[in-house]
């Protein structure tokens, strides 16, 4: 009896000591962004002006343009990931860098304010008028799209009969 007390005592203590990986996001991917952001209520066109990496870590986005949804602001504060909330690092958003972003999509796990998630591509950077990332292919696959035709796609898609 004894032994067995001084096991799960053994293993407390491990679990104190060492993070717990059990509570990370784990989500498929949803697929590229014409897929993915379908679900998204909010999509901006915006530039990220500040990383916050307190807890949680945050990005701080000037909005250039709302593609779909509405804002009553220019500025908003976009949740980040820590691992925990399916959420991309910012690392790879750097501050002075313009993005298309599709906001509190599935997969972001629930938290204070917008949040972008990592289980699809739910964001694609802008650089020289074009828009780039997995827009409309697989996973790895990287496109180029001017950013006007992007838009007209994003406004006007495409019925299949």
């Amino acid at each position: 009896m004894k032994r067995l007390s001084l096991e799960f005592m053994l293993i407390g203590l491990c679990l104190t000591m060492f993070p717990f990986s059990g509570g990370a996001c784990s989500c498929a991917w949803r697929g590229p962004f014409f897929v993915a952001a379908k679900d998204a209520p909010l999509i901006i066109q915006g530039r990220i002006t500040r990383h916050d990496t307190g807890k949680p870590p945050a990005m701080g986005v000037h909005v250039l343009e709302t593609l779909k949804g509405g804002m009553l602001d220019s500025g908003m504060v976009v949740q980040m990931g820590d691992g925990m909330h399916c959420r991309p690092t910012l690392e790879g958003f750097p501050p002075g860098s313009e993005w298309i972003l599709a906001l509190n999509a599935s997969g972001s796990k629930p938290g204070e304010g917008l949040a972008l998630s990592h289980c699809g591509e739910y964001w694609l950077r802008v650089e020289n008028g074009e828009v780039i990332g997995s827009i409309d292919g697989t996973q790895s696959q990287v496109k180029r799209m001017p950013l006007e035709e992007f838009k007209r796609k994003l406004r006007y898609p495409r019925f299949h009969e």
